[in-house]
């Protein structure tokens, strides 16, 4: 084998280590973001797209040290920007994770390489004429050992990985990156380790490992270290993001174990009124009699009226055809009337719903919580709250208006949050909205929400499947 013959296989090289790369990132592609986000067609045109960018930019016979890394950054970006930006931050975390577990790998190779291609060069006969061909022959030896040892070392890494990602989780734009920071800072010091490794100099080369021949040690320790801190760091996000998961189920439990409290209170309320009510019939029911036997009609009826005004005092309000969501409407309209809030509630519970009723007590009470804690905001003219619900073909339409202050609060992911929760507990402000949307997607449905002219408009859609 000829230097020329040589060259052509260390192409190949730069070629097999980018399609490799590609194969990762579409591997990674897959194990942060769904199938119902980006089907797997499509993550794999990316991850072909980025590869050829690779191979373009490495056989441009021009320098382009690191366009490659900017080149694939702005083209992975650029796609979910203009196909969904809510996962933009887990892109942008896969990218810089794809960077730094490659970079884990050149820094082990860069220590087995050399030694591997010092052991293989001692062992030359120069004193043959076929020793450089014999040379060129140990490289190409050194170098299929690399290819092999990249692509093991990807498909274990990426196990390791799936292991710790069982699940798909959405990822804020502050989680994505405290995430990247470690990854970023990893594939600095990589890239400045590859930069010292071999100096060209006035009289000859400078060549790291044989100067410091402690690095031998010291650098595929550091690879570990760096691989064991980003796994370490993805599982303390899995931990934090399931346990806030199971928070939001427990405050959902809580709600649920409220609405159940407020039923049992409710009941027992109008028993009461209804024993009361009883109690004093038989003697009013004497007293009309009394005024009929002598006659006096006039005294009859208006003792029937002021009878009929304290019946309806008494009253349910709004009769939605569900105890549960009677139980919500009703005491947010009560609150609504202590507030001097205008309320209107045009909504029933329809009998043939699949929807469980708790779960529609969870919608409306954290609509209504929301609502009415946005008008004590506002002067007690201003203040509007209207609440509708209506079946439409296979989906039950929630509709909920309430004016506010125009002054909206969000967190770091888009989430609004609410003004009260931010002042007292902001590690559980918008679990309400949250609790909405969740059930929502329960029922293969959406929540959008509006602002305008100072009014604050929830639409919830939930699919009613027994349709």
């Amino acid at each position: 084998m000829n230097e020329n013959e040589f060259r052509i296989v260390e192409q190949l090289y730069g070629v097999m280590i980018i399609i490799i790369r590609g194969f990762f990132l579409q591997a990674l592609i897959n194990t942060f973001i769904s199938e119902e986000i980006m089907d797997r067609a499509k993550k794999i045109v990316l991850s072909v797209v980025v590869t050829v960018e690779g191979i373009v930019l490495f056989v441009l016979p021009v320098e382009m040290t690191g366009a490659w890394t900017v080149i694939s950054f702005l083209t992975i970006l650029a796609v979910f920007y203009f196909y969904n930006k809510k996962v933009m931050p887990q892109i942008f975390f896969v990218y810089f994770l794809w960077l730094n577990m490659f970079f884990v790998w050149y820094i082990i190779n860069v220590v087995l390489s050399d030694c591997l291609s010092n052991w293989l060069i001692v062992n030359i006969d120069y004193s043959k004429p076929d020793a450089l061909s014999s040379f060129y022959r140990n490289m190409i030896i050194n170098i299929c050992l690399e290819i092999i040892f990249l692509a093991a070392s990807l498909v274990a890494i990426f196990f390791c990985i799936k292991k710790i990602c069982r699940l798909k989780r959405d990822m804020s734009w502050t989680e994505a990156l405290f995430l990247s920071i470690y990854s970023a800072v990893s594939y600095c010091i990589a890239y400045m380790i590859a930069q010292v490794m071999v100096v060209p100099l006035n009289e000859g080369v400078f060549i790291l490992l044989d100067e410091k021949r402690n690095l031998r040690i010291a650098l595929p320790i550091l690879a570990i270290l760096i691989f064991v801190g980003e796994m370490t760091a993805i599982a303390t996000w899995q931990r934090y993001r399931r346990l806030k998961e199971e928070d939001l189920l427990l405050q959902e439990q809580i709600q649920e174990q409220e609405f159940l409290r407020k039923k049992i209170e409710y009941t027992e309320k109008h028993e009461d009124q209804i024993r009361t009510l009883r109690h004093d019939m038989a003697g009013k029911l004497m007293i009309l009699k009394s005024f009929l036997e002598n006659n006096r009609y006039q005294d009859a009826r208006d003792f029937l009226s002021e009878m009929d005004i304290e019946l309806s005092a008494g009253g349910i309000r709004y009769a939605t055809g569900n105890p549960i969501t009677d139980v919500v409407i009703n005491e947010a309209a009560s609150q609504a009337e202590k507030l001097r809030c205008f309320f209107d509630c045009n909504y029933s519970f329809p009998d043939d719903m699949t929807i469980s009723a708790m779960d529609m007590a969870v919608v409306m009470n954290n609509l209504l919580d929301n609502a009415l804690e946005a008008v004590t905001a506002i002067p007690e003219a201003d203040r509007i709250i209207k609440i509708s619900g209506a079946l439409k073909d296979n989906f039950y339409l929630i509709k909920m208006e309430n004016s506010y202050d125009g002054k909206i609060i969000k967190a770091a992911d888009n989430s609004i949050i609410s003004k009260k929760k931010a002042l007292t507990d902001s590690d559980k402000h918008g679990i309400g909205l949250k609790s909405v949307m969740d059930i929502a997607d329960k029922y293969l449905g959406a929540v959008d929400i509006k602002t305008e002219n100072k009014m604050f408009v929830v639409k919830v859609m939930l699919q009613n499947t027994g349709n």
